[in-house]
């Protein structure tokens, strides 16, 4: 016989709430080191050099940035998942607790 499972759906629904927090606290703080970085301006100069450094500075960010975004935007997407999940259980739960009774109604 398979073991028994058994879901809190108040649970999950508080665990993917708090995957998306964690979202947007990720994005939160990620927008305030970008600001800390701005605020150090171009700090490789502007020569010949400097200029380089610049640039490829710029071209790692922007890849970063993406990523980071992606990454963030999948962790949301979890958390709503894991909502959903919730909502279908209780939904599933709460379907099987009305089909039970109906059974009893008849015995």
């Amino acid at each position: 016989m398979a073991p028994e499972l058994k879901v809190d759906h108040e649970q999950m629904l508080k665990s993917g709430r708090d995957i998306g927090d964690a979202a947007t606290g990720l994005r939160s703080h990620w927008q305030q080191f970008q600001g800390e970085l701005s605020s150090y301006g171009e700090p490789w100069g502007s020569d010949d050099i400097g200029s380089i450094i610049g640039g490829c500075y710029q071209a790692v960010l922007e890849v970063f940035q993406d990523c980071l975004d992606d990454n963030i935007e999948g962790v949301a997407e979890h958390g709503e998942g894991v909502q959903a999940m919730a909502a279908g259980y209780r939904e599933a739960e709460d379907t099987s607790a009305v089909e039970v009774n109906r059974v009893n109604d008849f015995l």
